[in-house]
């Protein structure tokens, strides 16, 4: 998406009304009940990229929008990524940070690195930022059934992946 294309649909969104969440709201409404504001979206980037940090977060701080941000544990300092100093920024600005696994591999073709590549990750972007690292997004948006029982099992509230509905549903 070009960066003017991204502001006008940031744009749209603030005129049609909405009203930007992160995933760690939506998953406290849904476990203990309450309230979500009028018409709640949440707007998600993946991998760790810099021009998310560089072009997308700069128009959503100033429409007031945050967003969740996911990231490949083991891209942090790398060249064209996100820093730990850059990623605070985003942290003290509203956004959350959520984990995209250690090295963005499709963790269901293969079940011997699930730990490693879903604690780790999360691990290691706890010692980072300093804070809790509550959600996880599937690599190419693809689990089963181990892969979601294993996330939840390593202390994530939520998982994400490529939905075709608006149906959200709880663990199980």
């Amino acid at each position: 998406v070009s960066v003017s294309d991204f502001q006008a649909q940031m744009e749209a969104l603030r005129a049609w009304g909405y009203t930007e969440i992160t995933h760690s709201n939506l998953v406290v409404v849904m476990i203990n009940g309450g309230d979500l504001p009028n018409r709640p979206v949440v707007i998600t980037f993946d991998d760790g990229n810099i021009d998310v940090y560089q072009n997308a977060f700069p128009i959503m701080r100033d429409m007031g929008f945050v967003g969740a941000f996911y990231i490949v544990g083991n891209r942090l300092q790398s060249k064209d990524y996100v820093n730990e100093d850059q990623m605070r920024d985003l942290i003290d600005n509203g956004w959350e940070i959520g984990s995209h696994s250690m090295s963005h591999v499709d963790l269901t073709l293969d079940y011997s690195s699930v730990r490693y590549e879903v604690l780790q990750s999360r691990l290691t972007l706890q010692n980072v930022t300093g804070e809790s690292i509550d959600t996880f997004a599937y690599a190419y948006g693809k689990t089963d059934e181990f892969i979601t029982e294993k996330v939840s099992e390593y202390g994530y509230k939520a998982g994400m992946g490529l939905g075709t509905s608006w149906e959200h549903t709880l663990w199980t």
